[in-house]
């Protein structure tokens, strides 16, 4: 274990050999990296300026993310913060039909309000996504494009609307899946693999953004599929991850205020004002279907090309940057 000063010894030392770039880098940023490679400073390079290649390859700086100025459609629900207002994902223009398309299978998400340590919370009803409809429906192109833009969101407007609210630097989430509803039918390899692949996207370019992981109501066929899972996971994550039936409210309301936790996970919010309450689910019935329509292009990014190629020149549409504060 390094004392303070030993890992502020690192975080320079990684600064100093990344050299000057074009881009604010925190200290919490480099960090991220040292922790992800045991504070190894050679290692930590390495992986950084890997990430900034795939960002610079793959032109995600460029991509767009929704906010109250740019009113771009959002991704996926999102509850109680300040720089975007409550929305659920719609067939809006600009919403590419793949995005659509991947929801119409998924049980239900929603970015819901904070932790107690001020952290945004992600919560996914795992157990009700249609597994085999989604790996025969959905390419893996268009899941990763949709990954990446929804952690694009996440930390670029999201984890900065928490970072104000908190007075310091926010850059990790809360995660709850719920697996109510899981069985074997869902334990489909071919669907499993795009799970391994966000996996692999998030260890490798956006590294140490897990606060804590609880798996809740996991039913005896997940030890299958933790199995299968634990060896795509580093030690890091794995330490983080919490796997509990469904003797969890204690454990919930520890980590998340009552008035933030949906009442369907022991909580007391409902989110009455929104169509689907705290999390919205097409497969569940409480939100309203979205079929696509004429101006949902089919391509594999979140947006239409229009929207994509704006960005390009257009800070508005951009949004906020990945780097700095």
């Amino acid at each position: 274990m390094l004392t303070p000063e030993q890992q502020r010894e690192r975080i320079n030392q990684l600064r100093d050999q990344i050299g000057q770039v074009d881009y604010p880098l925190t200290d919490e940023y480099l960090e991220q990296f040292l922790i992800a490679r045991s504070w190894n400073v050679s290692g930590a390079k390495d992986q950084l300026v890997k990430t900034f290649e795939w960002r610079k390859s793959n032109g995600i700086d460029l991509h767009p993310v929704a906010t109250r100025e740019n009113k771009l459609p959002v991704l996926y629900a999102v509850r109680g913060y300040e720089s975007i207002p409550d929305s659920n994902l719609e067939a809006l223009p600009g919403v590419s039909e793949s995005v659509l398309r991947i929801n119409k299978y998924m049980g239900g998400t929603c970015l819901h309000k904070t932790d107690r340590e001020g952290c945004p919370v992600y919560i996914e009803r795992l157990g009700y996504h249609k597994a085999k409809e989604i790996a025969k429906n959905v390419k893996m192109e268009e899941v990763e494009w949709y990954h990446i833009a929804c952690t694009e969101f996440l930390n670029r407007v999201i984890m900065k609307d928490c970072s104000k609210k908190a007075g310091r630097i926010i850059n990790r989430e809360t995660v709850i899946f719920d697996c109510t509803g899981m069985g074997w039918h869902q334990l489909h390899m071919p669907a499993l693999n795009y799970i391994r692949a966000i996996a692999h996207c998030d260890q490798n370019y956006y590294p140490e953004t897990l606060n804590k992981l609880f798996l809740i109501n996991a039913p005896s066929a997940f030890v299958y599929v933790w199995k299968i899972a634990k060896t795509w996971l580093d030690p890091g994550t794995i330490a983080k991850i919490q796997i509990l039936g469904s003797d969890y409210k204690d454990t919930l309301l520890k980590q998340i205020p009552p008035e933030n936790l949906p009442s369907f996970l022991g909580g007391e919010c409902t989110c009455e004002h929104m169509d689907g309450g705290c999390v919205p689910s097409q497969v569940l019935k409480n939100a309203k279907p979205l079929e696509a329509r004429d101006d949902n292009e089919k391509v594999s990014t979140a947006y239409n090309t229009s929207i994509m190629n704006e960005a390009k020149t257009s800070a508005v549409v951009r949004g906020p940057s990945f780097y700095g504060q």
